[in-house]
């Protein structure tokens, strides 16, 4: 599947995650913010992609339903579509916007719930979510990339910053020290609260034993 991402950029947030998933499932994903670089014309890479790709999905929102770019990308797919049947077009629902009366009839996929996993079963033709963790493993183990994992951050492949490999990395933490000590301070103004409520409803016999393992 080689799939053109149509969407507005206030809905990138919530299109990125699916998209990432669909490239580690094997399909060809060309979204505007990986494919187009510096000096290029957008106009024109739009164009050049809409007349190679296979898919488009449409990601439908407020804010693409309102998007010029968004209404031209589908129309034109929908035309290629009924023109020669070369394109698949595939509504991906984020709200509950309606779609427009041309889109109405088509299979259309819900990512409302924030579901991305189950959003890319059904997109690739997946059955279970153990079978869509495989796959993407699969791809991982493929191209051969030296990955860690590091705690408190994730999986890294390489430096975000300056691009070094993992292996070229170390972990480390810090402590912040300031909400440690209020911590500590909280945790000792409670446990004092604890002790002088004991020692209030205490018996004189179960006071002194409370001063004697307190003090």
């Amino acid at each position: 599947m080689h799939a053109f991402i149509s969407h507005n950029h206030r809905d990138k947030p919530d299109v990125k995650p699916l998209a990432a998933r669909l490239r580690l499932l094997g399909v060809d994903v060309w979204l505007d913010s990986w494919e187009i670089r510096p000096g290029d014309s957008i106009p024109g890479k739009v164009n050049e992609a809409l007349g190679l790709v296979d898919t488009v999905m449409v990601f439908w929102s407020a804010n693409s339903s309102t998007s010029a770019w968004v209404n031209t990308e589908w129309e034109v797919a929908l035309t290629r579509r009924l023109r020669d049947n070369s394109v698949r077009v595939i509504p991906i629902i984020l709200d509950d916007t309606p779609l427009p009366p041309l889109l109405e009839s088509i299979m259309w996929v819900s990512l409302a719930d924030g579901d991305v996993d189950r959003a890319a079963r059904e997109l690739v033709g997946v059955e279970s979510q153990a079978q869509l963790l495989r796959l993407m493993q699969q791809t991982v183990e493929e191209s051969g990339l030296e990955y860690r994992y590091f705690e408190g951050f994730g999986v890294i492949v390489g430096c975000p910053r300056c691009g070094a490999p993992s292996s070229k990395l170390n972990g480390w933490s810090a402590t912040d020290h300031r909400r440690a000590t209020c911590t500590q301070e909280s945790i000792a103004t409670i446990a004092g609260g604890k002790r002088a409520a004991r020692s209030d409803n205490a018996s004189p016999e179960e006071n002194r034993a409370s001063v004697e393992v307190n003090t």
